[in-house]
């Protein structure tokens, strides 16, 4: 291990490359989260390529070179530090910070292990032969960007409660005052009452000192209440804030995140709102009030208050010796928590394919490495935890006894009373109680620091809505959409869409086809802005979509996916997620319209009748006819189909275009099928392969072609007469 250079750790897997893009920039006296770094270089589920890497760091303004070298060509006079890409021992990708060789030696800073030296012939087995080296260039400076910390964020949640604030810190004022003064008492007790057996102040002490208990248990009672109620306070802008920008931000974070990974953010909140309502106020008065009982005892007796002073300054030491490894700990385990969460997220949705495919112990085995994994590191914690607190403990007692022994030997030699002594030693628990809070409480500390790295690294992140005053949002989306030279890629993969151009004229119906991964369903999310192009252009009206707010667009194109996702709560309720306002009688006409009607009538409570997690009591058709009447109702200029029908039978597809189609005959329509009955009759259709449109024009015309698009209705035709081939021998069987 070698400390001498800056090393970010990886979140998981996919982080690798971010994680050594932000050690370079460290190395350079610059900060980035990694979140931000993920966008700049693309990184998605699958992680990084070199090419994402290479443009991300030309972004971030270095000179940049990607070559293959063989290992004896990395030598010690090379420009460092570089990135290497290596296997790990499970056979992934891997990138690693190379900061510098010296004889033979690489001191690698590794995102998943830390700072380690590896010698020539250990990284040679693990070297892809793939090296990127950079240098800053004149136009590298110094980023201004900087993550809030624990500071800023306290203050901007509990100075806005400036009054609670101030009631608790004078009850907790008030509190110690009366906690210093009725230390007296043992002094009174001992020196003046006890040895002239005056019984009667005896009585009237015991009174006072009973007073005194009962107003510390009342205000503590009363400040404790407080705190709760500050609590509650600060729950709101801190959890709320966090999913309000979680919910803002754009639909390419989604899509590269695991869900797991986001909900364990939203803990990390809840670890942070724990930190500073229940632990930071009264610490921050116990420590001021440990100030002014220092000066007291100081004054006291500077003999014991020396002792004190050696047992705090261990202390500290001993806070600052376990730091590190605190740190270690609870970043893995908050990521291997957030690893494990994916897991059981990921397999309750996908529990239809675990039964069907009979995976249920392979799911539990899995769930099981993950969570035994969890287990090993709260080990590591716990133990780690007994070591810190036998030696804190350890070093207390010593402390005690040499306290005691002084003590005693000063009483003995007459130059303290043993009332002195019990002042002395209770008024020093207001001395040393706040730094060995310090100590028990330094692995929430660290966790909470921690959790304000992640949570501040989703924070850090533009959301949609940044620049929203500067977007348009009155325009007229009736007009034509034209798709210009159109290029896209997900993250650093190779582009999908590639010169992409189409022109879909105002109010009329236009197809999409081709096979399954043709770029289709990205140009319907392109045209939302759910993605902003890499190169080109898409207008609506002749305005650049990438200028219109995107509260506004979605507003005014109703889009249905292949795969609807329904809310639970009622049928009414999420048939007017689109429009809020929507009456029952527009609710019934949209139903009627979709289909849906039929199937409503039928249930418990009809409209009001109640949808489980997702939808899981309505089949895949039911759900795409009520996304179908979400979208009529939603009173959109702009329709966008992506397979929105295809759980649904031939005959009940074409019933419901009629109707549909009658209703919305005037408004321009995107559809994604394969389908014939659904695309026969669009005025313009379109066959795309590999991001490109090769063949477009009317059905006829297209088939006139006798290309791609011919094959495909050949081949459905085909498919329909084997289908009737087999009914007509069912019924000759049956009947004849």
């Amino acid at each position: 291990m070698f400390k001498k250079y800056p090393c970010t750790m990886q979140h998981d897997a996919s982080d690798c490359a971010a994680a050594a893009i932000s050690t370079v920039l460290l190395v350079y006296k610059q900060e980035m989260s990694l979140m931000k770094i993920r966008e700049v270089i693309g990184t998605d589920l699958y992680g990084t390529s070199v090419k994402g890497i290479v443009d991300g760091l030309e972004k971030l303004k270095f000179q940049v070179k990607a070559v293959r070298a063989e290992m004896k060509d990395i030598t010690d006079d090379m420009t460092y530090p570089a990135i290497a890409q290596i296997h790990t021992t499970e056979g992934l990708n891997h990138f690693v910070v190379i900061q510098k060789v010296r004889h033979g030696i690489f001191y690698v800073s590794d995102p998943a292990k830390g700072n380690i030296k590896l010698k020539r012939e250990e990284i040679q087995k693990l070297y892809t032969g793939v090296l990127i080296m950079m240098i800053p260039t004149s136009e590298f400076e110094k980023m201004k960007y900087k993550d809030k910390g624990m500071f800023d964020l306290f203050c901007a949640l509990i100075l806005p409660q400036k009054r609670l604030l101030l009631t608790i810190i004078l009850a907790s004022f008030v509190l110690s005052i009366i906690g210093i003064l009725s230390s007296t008492f043992s002094k009174v007790l001992m020196d003046e009452i006890i040895p002239y057996q005056l019984k009667n102040k005896l009585y009237i002490f015991l009174l006072a000192y009973g007073l005194v208990v009962l107003s510390q248990n009342l205000l503590s009672a009363f400040k404790q209440q407080i705190v709760l109620f500050l609590s509650r306070k600060v729950d709101i802008p801190l959890l709320m804030g966090y999913y309000n920008h979680i919910i803002h931000l754009p639909y390419e974070f989604f899509a590269s995140r695991r869900v797991g990974d986001i909900i364990t953010r939203f803990q990390d909140a809840l670890t942070i709102k724990d930190i500073f309502t229940t632990v930071s106020v009264s610490l921050i008065l116990d420590i001021v009030l440990s100030l002014i009982t220092g000066v007291i005892l100081f004054h006291l007796n500077s003999s014991l208050f020396l002792i004190l002073i050696v047992m705090i300054v261990v202390n500290v030491i001993l806070i600052y010796v376990f730091k590190k490894p605190y740190k270690k700990l609870n970043y893995e385990q908050m990521e291997s928590n957030a690893i494990l969460n994916s897991h059981l997220i990921e397999s309750m949705q996908n529990i239809e394919t675990v039964k069907s495919q009979n995976d249920e112990m392979q799911q539990i085995h899995k769930l099981e490495n993950r969570f035994v994994s969890l287990l090993k590191l709260g080990y590591k914690e716990g133990t780690l935890q007994n070591v810190q607190g036998v030696i804190s403990s350890f070093i207390n007692s010593l402390g005690g006894l040499v306290f005691m022994a002084i003590g005693a030997m000063f009483i003995i030699d007459g130059k303290m009373s043993i009332g002195d002594l019990l002042v002395f030693q209770t008024l020093s628990q207001y001395f040393t109680e706040p730094i060995q809070s310090l100590v028990s409480l330094q692995l929430t500390f660290q966790e909470a620091n921690i959790a304000m790295t992640r949570l501040n690294e989703l924070m850090s992140l533009d959301r949609e809505d940044e620049h929203r005053e500067e977007l348009i949002d009155d325009i007229d989306l009736l007009g034509d959409i034209c798709f210009e030279n159109v290029q896209f890629s997900y993250g650093s993969r190779p582009p999908v869409i590639k010169n992409f151009n189409l022109t879909i004229p105002s109010g009329k119906r236009v197809a999409l086809v081709g096979e399954s991964g043709a770029g289709k369903s990205t140009i319907a999310k392109l045209l939302l802005k759910f993605m902003d192009v890499k190169e080109g252009k898409v207008t609506i009206s002749g305005c650049n979509v990438h200028d219109i707010d995107e509260a506004y667009l979605r507003r005014n194109i109703a889009y249905i996916p292949q795969n609807i996702e329904l809310f639970t709560g009622t049928i009414i309720d999420n048939l007017k997620i689109g429009n809020p306002e929507a009456k029952y009688e527009e609710i019934m006409t949209a139903c009627q319209l979709a289909g849906a009607s039929s199937f409503i009538e039928k249930l418990p409570n009809r409209y009001g009748a109640f949808i489980e997690e997702g939808g899981s009591n309505l089949s895949g058709g039911e759900k795409q006819r009520l996304a179908i009447a979400r979208a009529i109702l939603s009173k959109s200029q702009v329709f966008i189909f992506d397979e929105a029908t295809s759980h649904l039978d031939s005959f009940s597809e074409r019933k419901i275009h009629d109707l549909l189609f009658k209703k919305i005959k005037n408004t321009t329509t995107l559809i994604i099928a394969h389908r014939l009955s659904t695309i026969v009759n669009c005025d313009l259709i379109c066959f795309v392969e590999n991001g490109r449109i090769i063949e477009q024009g009317t059905h006829d015309e297209l088939i006139a072609m006798n290309g791609q698009y011919a094959k495909m209705i050949s081949l459905q035709n085909m498919t329909m007469l084997k289908v009737n081939k087999t009914v007509i021998n069912e019924e000759e069987i049956n009947y004849g």
